[in-house]
């Protein structure tokens, strides 16, 4: 329990390293924007790729099919569970497609992809690439309409270029690599070690700018927003752990935590792109990711200590 709780302690640190960083002004929060798309399209893509690069196990392709099932059953379940909260709570129509979206997905690429290395290595970061391969097709299908209910269309989404990401590429590129056990030519190969070395930490300094930027005192205001908080990083935690210990010895161990580790990581920064480039919520998608990635510094390490301590 111990070494769960440090390795996700340690990388929450380094959140707080990059937002103290932001607020003294020793690093412009102005690189975020760059620093992510240079996570997201070189060096976090090279995590996924480097991570499927092992010796041949059928066993693990198993598990990785297994993954994928649950990991539908699971994005359903969380729907549900928004849709019963909104009607719950009497959410104005604005705010719907917030909770919603903020109900049934989770960070599980810039955040659940470094913590999974973290915490279970490369095996961790196969299944976990996974489950973000079935996240992303949700978010730009059934995610945009949540976002968009409710507001006039003026563009619509390229759902192609969206889902063709350097992230999804990365992942059918190595399950090829991986099948056929093929390996890259050493010189490309340590580039690509090198790359993906520095993800993980840099991930979480990028989080941390990015929070720096923002109008703290204002992220707070409105009690609604704790409501949907909570589901996203209490609620649904506890009923995925529920879950995983009524299937008992059954269920790998592996798998077991990269679904809590996944059920209960904060809102991904979609729900403001989107957002934004539909002219929708855009200020209660920033509240969300404020405050689910805020509170999950206490929630993570609390649900990874309980499950698999």
């Amino acid at each position: 329990m111990q070494i769960i709780i440090n390795s996700v302690l340690t990388l929450f640190l380094l959140i707080f390293l990059g937002c103290l960083l932001g607020k003294k002004n020793i690093v412009s929060t102005d690189y975020a924007s760059g620093l992510s798309n240079f996570i997201v399209k070189v060096t976090m893509p090279a995590t996924v790729f480097n991570a499927m690069q092992m010796e041949y196990d059928p066993e693990l392709l198993h598990r990785g099919v297994e993954i994928l099932i649950f990991s539908l059953v699971f994005y359903a379940a969380s729907m549900a569970l928004g849709f019963i909260a909104v009607r719950l709570f009497r959410v104005p129509e604005k705010e719907r497609g917030v909770w919603l979206f903020v109900a049934s997905f989770s960070n599980n690429g810039f955040m659940g992809l470094p913590l999974a290395m973290s915490l279970y290595g490369n095996e961790g970061v196969f299944l976990m690439s996974i489950m973000n391969m079935i996240a992303n097709l949700l978010i730009f299908s059934a995610g945009v309409k949540m976002l968009t209910a409710g507001y006039p269309l003026k563009e619509k989404l390229s759902v192609k270029k969206m889902l063709l990401t350097n992230i999804n590429i990365a992942v059918v590129l190595g399950l090829i690599f991986y099948i056929n056990q093929w390996t890259l030519p050493t010189v490309l190969g340590s580039a690509l070690d090198y790359l993906g070395s520095i993800t993980s930490g840099l991930s979480m300094v990028v989080v941390g700018l990015s929070m720096a930027k923002l109008d703290i005192k204002s992220m707070f205001q409105g009690h609604r927003n704790y409501i949907i908080t909570a589901l996203r990083l209490v609620v649904i935690p506890l009923i995925t752990l529920a879950l995983i210990r009524t299937l008992g010895r059954g269920l790998d161990p592996v798998i077991a935590g990269t679904l809590l580790l996944t059920s209960g990581l904060p809102s991904p920064s979609a729900v403001s792109i989107i957002a934004e480039q539909y002219h929708t919520n855009v200020d209660l998608g920033a509240r969300m990711i404020f405050l689910t990635t805020l509170f999950c510094m206490v929630t993570v390490p609390l649900f990874m200590g309980i499950g698999l301590g």
